[in-house]
C-alpha cells in the first residue's frame, strides 16, 4: 500500500511518496501553498488518485513540552479542507527535529568536501541549496511513520 507524506509549511508543502509496499519513502515535490484557490489541495488530490494513495501522513508540529506550535492550527485547517469528503485516512506523526536533521545532513555532506580555503567562500552556496528541502523533510516524516508501523 502506498502512502503520501506531507511537510506542511506556511509558504511551501513538501511531498513524499512511498514505494508500493509502503516500506521506503522518497522525496517527491515541493508545492506552493495557495490559500485562495487551494491549488495545493487539488495537486495532492490528483497525485493521490494517480498513485492510488488512501493514507496520508502529515507531520504534527509540537514544541519540546509537547504543546502544539502556532502552525498546528493551520495544519488542522489544511487537513479539514483536504479530507472534507473523508477520502483519506490521515495519520499524524511528531515532526520535531526533522528539518534540523535534513539541514544537518546537508551541512555534513557539504563540509566533508571542503578545505579551509574554500569553506567560507562556499558556505553561502550550502544555505542557498538547502532552502528547498521540504520534500526531503516530508520523506523523513513518512519514513518515521513507516518504520513505526513495522515495529507494531
Amino acid at each position: 500500500m502506498k502512502y503520501l507524506g506531507v511537510d506542511y509549511g506556511q509558504k511551501k508543502i513538501g511531498i513524499a511518496i512511498s514505494d508500493d509496499a509502503g516500506s521506503i519513502a522518497f522525496p517527491r515535490d515541493i508545492i506552493l501553498l495557495d490559500n485562495i484557490g487551494n491549488k495545493h489541495i487539488l495537486y495532492i488530490d490528483n497525485l493521490c488518485e494517480k498513485e492510488g494513495v488512501k493514507d496520508i501522513v502529515i507531520g504534527k508540529s509540537v514544541d519540546y513540552q509537547n504543546k502544539d506550535n502556532s502552525i498546528e492550527k493551520h495544519i488542522d485547517t489544511f487537513i479539514d479542507i483536504l479530507n472534507k469528503e473523508n477520502k483519506y485516512i490521515i495519520h499524524r506523526i511528531d515532526e520535531r527535529m526533522s528539518t534540523s536533521l535534513i539541514n544537518s545532513e546537508n551541512r555534513f555532506h557539504f563540509q566533508k568536501n571542503q578545505n579551509s580555503k574554500t569553506f567560507s567562500k562556499n558556505a553561502k552556496s550550502v544555505r542557498d541549496n538547502t532552502k528547498d528541502d521540504d520534500a526531503k523533510v516530508a520523506a523523513l516524516i513518512l519514513q518515521n511513520f513507516l518504520d513505526s508501523k513495522l515495529k507494531l
